[in-house]
Parts: structure tokens; C-alpha cells; sequence
């Protein structure tokens, strides 16, 4: 579920020759094959030629603070840092002076208007200290021209006043508060995260931390009511803010200086499981391979792991555990009956960053080995997917959603089972594309209770329990 962002403005806009600089690439961290990997990239808006020794060194302690920070401290080992030498014919930001509360700046900001080639300013809606990166054509054409995989950016404004904004890319200035900036600014690029102060009705939706919804019992943050100050806190003031709750009292997501709230570390790690397959590679990996050797290997040889480890590996033979948590097995030919055999590998993360039972998707990882066994040896196939299961609203009375998102193209198979066994509802048995399947079904003529909903992926099988209100 690698995503790489699409220069969708390249389809309006033709990038010239003269446009498309190619410019200097730093890498900050490099965890692996930028195909498999989150990349990071962070621009400078506001330095010179001269000054791009002191953008690295900006770039490199915004880089390093941001993965101390839970939960990205614990996904390092996912991440990419790449940093590109912007060149500004001047230093510095623009500050129109326009906002009407440009007077609350402390210490007061000049008037400025250098020439700065992402066109970062001040004031941007009318706000002193939203600072935004204006000139999106430049932005495209950077990135189009030196690092199109990119899957989140970072924007540095060489300038010592306080600002920042969200939106496409989080960027920041370089005063003394930019660290802690980034990642809350990081919040709204990456997770799609609200603010949890109240910044007007304009920017008040339905988000994994802001909701209208009051009861506990089904409020999208329900598993973690009750812990570590998780509540249903309603925010102020002005608008509409009296409709809507926000978790947590004193996250990042609100106030500078303070971790991340479990609700928000929660979809920050969503959308590291989102992006990548921890499983990075594995042999054998061939299409087909032959062997009449009497024990043959199968090995993860290159896995994203996060810190600490929390990835369960567990191996099925035909369907009964045969190893975990190791990174290889070995099967014994001899011992196998002629026919086909199924030998799959299956990835977990079971980071306590997550409430699963809240979870909107779960996650796994797999490689699954079709054998072969004949007279004459062995005959393997090697297949690596990663999927992901939701069923939701739950509990419901009404409708249920159910989706299934794959890494490759499956032969998949979705039913509504009751607690004793039996199929009530065949959703689908087919052969699925790569990407989201959705459906929608209705559950209302069921008597209340426990159902399952079972996905069959290939050989793969999960459940998730369904309660009918």
C-alpha cells in the first residue's frame, strides 16, 4: 500500500527545462529502497546559495527531534530523510504586515518581501502566524524534478519568527519553537489530525480527534476512554465549537511541548501501516523454483521492525502453526505428502499504540508459498501481499460496511457467519484487483447479537466479531 504522491498539478502546468532544476539531494537517514520505504523530504524556503550549509544543518535537528517523538520514535526504521537544496535569491520570509493580529507577535515582525522561491509568508488567511509556502508551482517543480517518490514534505522557512501551517506539506520557521512546530504541523499533513483548540467552524469536520459524537459507547476513540486522560472533552469557543469534542485536554495536537495523545499516536501509526509492507523482501522469491534437496529454507531476509519490536511472525503449514516470531523455517520435503501445500508467513504489528478493538483496519503482512510436492522434488510459487480488513459501524443495528484493501490482486472471499457456524450471507467470492473493495450491506432483520464477519484471502483467513444492537 506504498502510496506515491501524484504531481497532480502537472497535469495543468507543462514543466519547462528551465523550470525543472535538478538541485542537490542530502540524505538525512536512509532505512532502504525509497520503492518500500516512507520517504521523507524536507525544502528550504529563504536561503541563499550561501546559506544552504545552514538549511542541512536546520534540516538534520528538525529530522532528528521529530523521531523522538512517539509514535514516529517507534516506526525510525520505516522512514527515509532526504533533504533538497532550494536556492532563494533572498533571505527570509514575506510579511505582508495584513493580518489583523499581527500586533500579538512577540517580538513584533518587520514588513518584509524578499524574494523566496516557495514564496513562504505570514498573514496567509488572515492570520499573523500561519505561515504558508504560496508558490505551488515552484513546490511541483522541485519535487517533479529532483524527488517525485516523495510521501510527505517538510517545509523549512529560514526565518526567526514564529509560524508555521498544516495542509499538503507541514512546514515551519526556524525560530525556537520549530521542533515542536513540525510535529504538531506533521499531525494535520500526515494523519489528516485536527487542531484540538478551536480554530473556527471553517476547520471543524469529523476526524480521527474531533467528532460530534457523545456517547462513549460508540465515539470513534471509545477503546481509549478512561485511559491516560482520554475522554470526550468539548471544545471552545466561538462558532460552532459547543457541537464538537476533541479527546485529550493537553496534546500535542493542542499545546506545544506535550506527547501526542494515544488517540492521535494512534492514527499517526494508521498511517505508517498504511503507506508501507514491513515485509521488504524474502526467499525464495522466484516465480518458480525446483528442488529435490531434502530440506528447503524460507526466510524474511529484509523487514521493517519497530522499536521497540513489536511485529508477531507466525509460519502455517496447511494451516497449522509450524513456527513464530522467527524469520525462517525449514520444511522437511520428505515428510510431506505429494499434492499441494500452502506455507504462509504472517505479519502483525501489535504495537500497544493501538486499541485494536477500536481499530478501523487491521493490518497484515503475508508471503505465501504454493508447494508443490512430486515424486521428483519440490515446485514453489512465492506471492507477497498486505491487506488490510474493516467492518464498521460496530456495534450497528442498521448497515454494516465491510472493505478490503490489497497490496496485489487476490481471490478473495467475504461472509456473514452467526455464532453458531452458518454462512446467513455470501458478500462476495471473487477475484478482487489490487486496491479498496467496499460493500455495503444491510443488517437491520437480524435478530440482536454476535455474527462474524470471515475474510478469505487466497489461503489467508481473519474474522472480526460483529455485534447487531
Amino acid at each position: 500500500m506504498k502510496k506515491v504522491f501524484v504531481l497532480i498539478i502537472a497535469l495543468i502546468i507543462k514543466i519547462s527545462a528551465a523550470d525543472a532544476q535538478v538541485l542537490k539531494v542530502d540524505t538525512l537517514r536512509y532505512r532502504g529502497d525509497i520503492n518500500k520505504y516512507i520517504n521523507i523530504v524536507i525544502l528550504g524556503d529563504g536561503y541563499t546559495a550561501l546559506q544552504q550549509s545552514t538549511f542541512k544543518t536546520d534540516a538534520v535537528n528538525l529530522s532528528n527531534y521529530l523521531f523522538t517523538q512517539v509514535p514516529f520514535s517507534n516506526y525510525t526504521n520505516y522512514f527515509n530523510v532526504f533533504a533538497i537544496e532550494v536556492i532563494s535569491a533572498e533571505s527570509g520570509a514575506k510579511h505582508p504586515g495584513t493580518a489583523s493580529d499581527c500586533n500579538t507577535a512577540s517580538p513584533p515582525v518587520p514588513v518584509s518581501n524578499p524574494n523566496v522561491y516557495l514564496g513562504s509568508k505570514f498573514d496567509y488567511a488572515n492570520i499573523h502566524r500561519l505561515v504558508v509556502p504560496v508558490n505551488t508551482t515552484n513546490i511541483f517543480n522541485v519535487l517533479s524534478a529532483n524527488f517525485p517518490k516523495y510521501d510527505q514534505v517538510l517545509i523549512v522557512v529560514n526565518s526567526p519568527y514564529y509560524g508555521g501551517s498544516g495542509g499538503a506539506y507541514a512546514t515551519s520557521t526556524t525560530q525556537s519553537a520549530s521542533p515542536e512546530i513540525t510535529a504538531h504541523e506533521i499531525g494535520h499533513s500526515f494523519s489528516t489530525l485536527a487542531d484540538e483548540y478551536w480554530v473556527g467552524d471553517g476547520y471543524a469536520y469529523e476526524k480521527a480527534n474531533m467528532t460530534k459524537e457523545t456517547n462513549p459507547a460508540v465515539v470513534r476513540w471509545k477503546n481509549w476512554i478512561g485511559y491516560n486522560s482520554i475522554g470526550i472533552y468539548q471544545h471552545c469557543c466561538g462558532g460552532t465549537s459547543a457541537q464538537w469534542y476533541r479527546p485529550h485536554n493537553n496534546c500535542k495536537m493542542r499545546y506545544l511541548g506535550v506527547p501526542y495523545c494515544n488517540v492521535c499516536a494512534q492514527a499517526i501509526t494508521e498511517s505508517v501501516h498504511t503507506l508501507v509492507n514491513p515485509i521488504v523482501s524474502y526467499i525464495p522469491a522466484t516465480s518458480n523454483v525446483n528442488s529435490s534437496e531434502r530440506y528447503i529454507s524460507f526466510k524474511l531476509t529484509e523487514v521493517m521492525r519497530p522499536l521497540p519490536n513489536t511485529l508477531n511472525i507466525k509460519w502455517k503449514l496447511d494451516g497449522n502453526i509450524v513456527s513464530a516470531n522467527t524469520d525462517s523455517v525449514r520444511l522437511d520435503q520428505y515428510g510431506m505428502a505429494n499434492g499441494i501445500h500452502t506455507l504462509i508467513m504472517t505479519a502483525t504489528d501489535t504495537t500497544a499504540l493501538l486499541r485494536v478493538d477500536n481499530h478501523s483496519a487491521i493490518h497484515f503482512s503475508t508471503v505465501t508459498w504454493t508447494i508443490n510436492k512430486t515424486n521428483v522434488g519440490l515446485k514453489l510459487r512465492a506471492e507477497k501481499n498486505k491487506m488490510a480488513f474493516s467492518v464498521y459501524p460496530n456495534p450497528s443495528s442498521g448497515i454494516l460496511n465491510i472493505s478490503v484493501d490489497l497490496d496485489a490482486r487476490s481471490d478473495v472471499s467475504v461472509n456473514l457467519v452467526s455464532a453458531e457456524g452458518k454462512v446467513i450471507q455470501r458478500i462476495t467470492n471473487n477475484t478482487v484487483e489490487k486496491g479498496v473493495y467496499l460493500k455495503t450491506i444491510q443488517i437491520n432483520d437480524l435478530p440482536a447479537g454476535t455474527y462474524f464477519v470471515v475474510f478469505k484471502v487466497g489461503d489467508f483467513i481473519h474474522s472480526e466479531t460483529v455485534i447487531r444492537q
